[in-house]
């Protein structure tokens, strides 16, 4: 399992586009996934396979995945939550044809005492029931897909469309800040 930080900061890597990658961050991701593989393949012998991020096409649920890994929690706001890095993090998977040590569930619930501003700013009331409601979610990824941008390419430095997500659950998530 490989975490890239994704800081408010830097919003950029977020913004998705037709381009290679769908966001410069997932890329980066790709090119270090790609690089770890080649690394432990030629330094260890460990023959790997990158996974999917979409389940229909052999992918893991990632999010799960960290969980299990011992990276962090799966918040209220339905966001993988890590000590480090609250839930500003991005994830890609691969198997290992080798035999791991398992790691330790977290004793870590930032959730618990929260009062739960990503429920305030959502915009779609995607907590409204009690619970993440992916549908709600969903009606804003459309509106955010309706108003695409221009922007200059982190790849080439063209401008390109890009499509500006709403992050607003986790940009106000308090966890690690």
């Amino acid at each position: 399992m490989l975490a890239l930080v994704h800081e408010a900061s830097d919003p950029k890597l977020d913004w998705w586009s037709d381009q290679k990658g769908g966001t410069p961050g997932n890329l980066r991701l790709i090119n270090t996934l790609e690089n770890l593989r080649q690394w432990l393949n030629e330094k260890y012998d460990v023959k790997t396979r990158a996974l999917s991020y979409h389940i229909e096409r052999g992918g893991i649920p990632l999010k799960d995945a960290a969980v299990l890994a011992g990276l962090g929690i799966i918040g209220r706001n339905n966001l993988l939550i890590t000590p480090e890095f609250g839930p500003h993090v991005r994830l890609k998977a691969m198997c290992l044809d080798t035999v791991l040590d398992s790691a330790e569930p977290l004793d870590f619930n930032p959730c618990g005492t929260c009062e739960m501003p990503c429920v305030k700013a959502c915009a779609q009331e995607a907590f409204a029931p009690g619970s993440f409601t992916r549908e709600s979610c969903r009606i804003q990824m459309s509106k955010d897909e309706a108003s695409k941008t221009k922007s200059q390419s982190a790849i080439d430095g063209s401008l390109i469309e890009v499509v500006k997500y709403c992050r607003a659950c986790e940009l106000s998530c308090t966890a690690a800040k």
